[in-house]
């Protein structure tokens, strides 16, 4: 879990959220959960994470939603989450 926490990857995430008031957790994808995990594993063992701010709640439900626009100033819009990927991949490069 200490070389995930190193990893380029996952510090440009993880500085991303922390800026924007948000401490992050970090917990280990298991392979129900994600299919990714083959990339995880011996022999390749690449660091991998997922990354994204804004609010939605149902995912892959019928009733699932994204805020397109927050009256609430602590939750981000679409346009808050588009500007979080554009400080992720800046922090990433």
């Amino acid at each position: 879990m200490e070389k995930l926490k190193k990893a380029p990857l996952i510090r440009a995430a993880t500085g991303v959220y922390r800026r924007s008031g948000i401490d992050p957790i970090i917990m280990p994808r298991l392979a129900g959960s994600w299919p990714g995990y083959i990339f995880t594993n011996p022999p390749l063992s690449l660091p991998a994470g997922h990354f994204g701010l804004g609010h939605g709640s149902g995912a892959h439900a019928p009733n699932e939603y994204y805020v397109i626009e927050s009256s609430n100033p602590k939750v981000s819009g679409i346009d808050g989450a588009s500007a979080s990927f554009v400080e992720y991949l800046y922090a990433l490069a």
